[in-house]
């Protein structure tokens, strides 16, 4: 996060913000740029930015042309195009409207993707349940001296 304000207060930003709660969202940095446009950050950690990653930073955004949202790690600054952060807007509602109207289905209903099913909280899941069958089973061949060979979903 350091570098991140380092490399922004170079460029002439003011730094408005750590970590703010808006909106159901925490957002990480709030600059200001020299030309007065907010600039929201989500800041990761990781080497590589990664799609889940460039999601969870769409989801700060609120629909106001004032702002721009960027997703940054210690290297790199990846502004997000208007057109991202509407496609994952209407995602996300969509999605909120399925959990809502939809809640029994949505128990059972699932997409698996291997970057979020490991922080999924899901335990109705078939996806997540043959998983984690699959790595208990491994665990005890290992203990045992076997072969860990069951694969996930089986």
């Amino acid at each position: 996060m350091l570098r991140v304000i380092g490399r922004h207060l170079k460029q002439g930003f003011q730094l408005k913000s750590v970590e703010r709660s808006e909106n159901r969202v925490r957002i990480d940095l709030e600059f200001q740029s020299p030309d007065g446009r907010d600039r929201l950050h989500e800041v990761k950690s990781a080497r590589e930015l990664t799609d889940v990653h460039k999601i969870q930073a769409a989801l700060y955004w609120n629909g106001d042309g004032n702002h721009e949202v960027v997703l940054s790690n210690g290297s790199t600054d990846v502004v997000l195009p208007r057109e991202y952060l509407e496609k994952v807007h209407r995602e996300a509602e969509a999605t909120t409207a399925f959990l809502r109207d939809f809640p029994d289905e949505a128990t059972i209903a699932f997409r698996p993707n291997p970057a979020v099913c490991r922080y999924c909280a899901n335990d109705q899941c078939t996806f997540l349940a043959g998983r984690l069958a699959a790595t208990i089973v491994n665990e005890v061949k290992a203990m045992e001296g076997g072969n860990p060979s069951v694969k996930e979903g089986q």
